[in-house]
């Protein structure tokens, strides 16, 4: 792919794709807008800016207004109005399961500690689906149906993990053969992530090259195209100690790529909330620290 002309011709080819992915949704656009650019704000905007940047992003009057009516029903966003102005926030069941996933959204790393313990549940087939679940609530490995490896001491493991049909063993080093390689890019979303790199790698050069590429407009809405592909997948991909990582591992490549694009696109996208965004009370006020602190840890190289 070549370096794109423009800002705008890039978004134009991200939505294309989305599009033709069928993965791209008025509802969940919305959702990343509101947890990425108005939590940092305060939480309620106008409902007014919203419409504008879904109209940008190519979502009609009618889809936004069905998008709204049914994350509203679904207990995602509260409507308030004020006069005729309309304005939205999450709701605080959503706004905290948004805040605990910025933690994987916007780290520096999905990598655990290095002295991470590893525990191998053997007979793992024994589980009924409860227990299935919570093995991967907790962010276990299945390497096959009989096998599982969690990230955590034996001794830690909750007692539904620990049933007499399963036998406990602690993996003091692991050295992945052919097979749990497979399992471990699987689990760690390399399709997905290769597929993100090479959408971004040539965003990241245009702005690179031509750092005042982006517009205010194009920057808002470049900036929520990248927060939702790219919290779709981070949220998916398993952490694991940096032992088991693969030298070829799409992900911290991509993390870079979303640090480094994110960062290009802070203040002219912020700049739009304050010319286009506001609250009941007037302004939005300014981000808080949340924002500051996304993925400034990360290292940021460009690639040709």
């Amino acid at each position: 792919m070549t370096t794109p002309s423009s800002v705008r011709d890039l978004i134009d080819a991200r939505l294309d794709a989305l599009q033709a992915d069928h993965r791209l949704s008025a509802w969940s656009l919305i959702v990343s807008f509101m947890g990425d650019a108005i939590g940092p704000r305060g939480g309620l905007v106008s409902a007014g800016a919203v419409q504008a940047l879904m109209a940008r992003l190519g979502i009609g009057h009618g889809a936004m207004r069905t998008a709204v009516s049914r994350l509203s029903a679904d207990g995602w966003i509260e409507r308030q109005r004020e006069g005729r102005n309309s304005f939205y926030r999450l709701s605080p069941e959503v706004t905290e399961t948004v805040r605990a996933a910025e933690a994987r959204i916007y780290a520096s790393t999905s990598l655990l500690a290095p002295d991470t313990p590893m525990t191998l549940v053997i007979g793992a087939d024994q589980f009924d689906d409860t227990a299935w679940e919570r093995l991967e609530s907790i962010g276990a490995l299945m390497l096959t149906p009989q096998l599982a490896m969690c990230f955590t001491h034996l001794d830690d493991l909750p007692p539904g993990l620990r049933p007499p049909a399963a036998t406990l063993a602690a993996a003091s080093s692991v050295r992945p053969g052919a097979a749990t390689r497979e399992r471990i890019a699987e689990a760690r979303q390399w399709v997905d992530l290769q597929a993100f790199c090479a959408a971004y790698e040539p965003v990241l050069r245009g702005l690179n090259r031509q750092p005042d590429l982006a517009g205010k407009d194009d920057a808002m809405a470049l900036r929520c195209l990248l927060i939702h592909e790219w919290r779709r997948i981070a949220l998916k991909v398993l952490a694991i100690p940096p032992c088991l990582l693969a030298p070829d591992d799409p992900e911290p490549r991509a993390r870079e790529l979303a640090a480094a694009i994110y960062d290009r696109l802070r203040a002219p996208s912020e700049a739009w909330l304050d010319a286009n965004a506001g609250t009941i009370s007037g302004p939005l006020p300014p981000p808080d620290h949340r924002f500051a602190d996304r993925f400034r840890q990360v290292h940021v190289t460009e690639q040709d």
